[in-house]
């Protein structure tokens, strides 16, 4: 439940609860008001309160205010309201009930709540100036609401145990949020941010983690999550911006990362995700120029969809065991991109739509299979298999030219697939060992165009080449060394 409780009403409730309680020790109740622009300065306000149903309501208006709370237990709601200068407010609330509701407006302030067990929510909201808020909940039904208008903000948010959220929404430059959930059903996020040199950090450990940044608009821009155990979720959406990271380490269990889309330039997104089911999905991915991304997913379940649209990207997607599966789409030109599997169930997917771009696929053991789509001219790709039941298929969806494609498979059943047309293509395809195919007649192995260069050498066991090339002016050279080796070439 959301805690909003207008300025407006604020005495007013306070007032009525007072004329209401009976006249008992353990109806605590404090209502003060202050207002101060005198040359003296003013305001301070400090409460004190132990036992049972407590209220506290305060409200500043005016110069340098400090106001301070403390209450001990039971029903504990604590209401803050400040309007201008040197402002520093203090809630700490013990045991059992507790509600604070702090609104701060103007200059360089202060904000701290404090709350033990049971039921927490603390909502703070703060416009201008240089502010700092802190709060701190322990235990039971946690949510921690900030929002910051201003410059210079920074908020630092602690919560362990139970049902914890945490919310910040920034308007401004240089903000900062530190959240760190420890157990549980733990939640952060920064929601419609705008400016630059904005720092979103977030620690969680254990439980069903999420976190992530809904709307950021601005340069410089830092977000650093580590979530460790249980079904651990991050969230990107509708970044924009240059110069911004997003570093992601996610450990154990079902972690998922979601990017839909980040827009900008020289960004760099690191993704870390070790053990169990992990997904990295961002089929919008980067739209911009010379962005790069990182990804490493070490064990179980991992797969990848990432596509950048612009120029420059350099892309590494790096699986290590289990069931592996990549979906690579590099839209632009002088893209990079390296999708490097070792072990277990491996399927990579690559398109290049583009010229000039680079791509390197390499897959260590177990069930490969390389899927690779050219659209686009002076590209460069290189495939290497080794180990179990390799297979690729290249493919080009239009006429290409200048491409250099060099494939390299070692152990098991090897076999290469290829669709290419277009001219001054050159396809260099090494087998070593076990079912070698290249395949043809119909079956594929078709390099169409002119002045293509095709050299194929298989070293061991099945071998078979078959045939393909078609145009004018093509080298094909064939090299085969060692057992049942069949080789047919045409060339048109």
């Amino acid at each position: 439940m959301k805690v909003t409780i207008s300025r407006k009403h604020l005495l007013g409730l306070a007032v009525a609860l007072v004329m209401s309680a009976p006249a008992a020790a353990q109806s605590n109740e404090v209502v003060i008001s202050q207002t101060s622009i005198a040359a003296a300065e003013g305001n301070l306000a400090e409460v004190t309160q132990s036992g049972e149903i407590s209220v506290v309501a305060i409200e500043q208006n005016g110069a340098a205010n400090t106001s301070s709370a403390m209450q001990n237990g039971v029903w504990l709601e604590a209401y803050q309201l400040v309007d201008g200068s040197s402002n520093q407010i203090r809630t700490e609330q013990l045991n059992d009930w507790h509600i604070a509701f702090i609104d701060v407006s103007g200059e360089a302030n202060t904000v701290t709540a404090v709350q033990d067990g049971f039921y927490n929510q603390a909502e703070t909201i703060v416009a201008g100036n240089n502010n700092d808020v802190a709060s701190v909940q322990m235990g039971d039904v946690n949510e921690v609401f900030v929002n910051f208008s201003g410059q210079l903000n920074q908020t630092d948010i602690n919560q362990q145990g139970s049902a914890n959220w945490a919310n910040a929404g920034f308007s401004g430059d240089e903000n900062s949020l530190l959240s760190i959930q420890t157990g549980d059903n733990n939640e952060a996020g920064m929601f419609n941010l705008s400016g630059s040199r904005n720092t979103f950090e977030s620690e969680q450990m254990g439980n069903a983690n999420v976190a992530g940044i809904v709307g950021l608009t601005g340069d410089n821009n830092s977000t650093f999550v580590q979530q460790s155990g249980d079904s651990n979720v991050f969230i990107a959406y509708d970044v924009s911006g240059n110069d911004n990271l997003i570093d992601v380490n996610q450990d154990g269990n079902a972690n998922q990362f979601l990017l839909d889309p980040l827009a900008g330039e020289q960004n760099l997104v690191l993704i870390d995700q070790r053990g169990d089911g992990n997904l990295v999905d961002a089929p919008l991915g980067l739209t911009g120029n010379d962005n790069q991304v990182d990804i490493w997913q070490d064990g179980n379940v991992n797969m990848a969809t990432f596509t950048t649209e612009g120029d420059g990207h350099n892309v590494e997607i790096r699986q290590s065991g289990d069931g592996n599966s990549t979906d690579m789409a590099l839209i632009g030109n002088a893209n990079a991109v390296t999708v490097y599997s070792r072990g277990n169930d491996n399927v990579a997917g690559v398109a290049l739509s583009g010229a000039a771009n680079i791509a390197n696929v390499q897959q260590f053991g177990d069930s490969n299979n390389a899927i690779i789509d050219i659209i686009g001219d002076n590209n460069d790709l290189f495939v290497d298999q080794s180990g179990n039941e390799n297979q690729l298929l290249l493919t080009s969806e239009q006429q290409v030219s200048a491409n250099a494609i060099a494939v390299e498979q070692n152990g098991d059943i090897n076999l290469v697939d290829m669709l290419v047309a277009g001219n001054n293509n050159s396809l260099d395809i090494l087998q070593s060992g076990n079912g070698n195919w290249v395949a043809g007649d119909n079956g594929y192995f078709a390099l169409g165009g002119d002045s293509g260069l095709v050299s194929i050498t298989q070293l061991g066991n099945d071998n078979l080449v078959l045939g393909g090339q078609t145009g004018q002016g093509n080298l094909m050279s064939v090299t085969q060394t060692g057992d049942f080796n069949t080789a047919v070439v045409v060339q048109n």
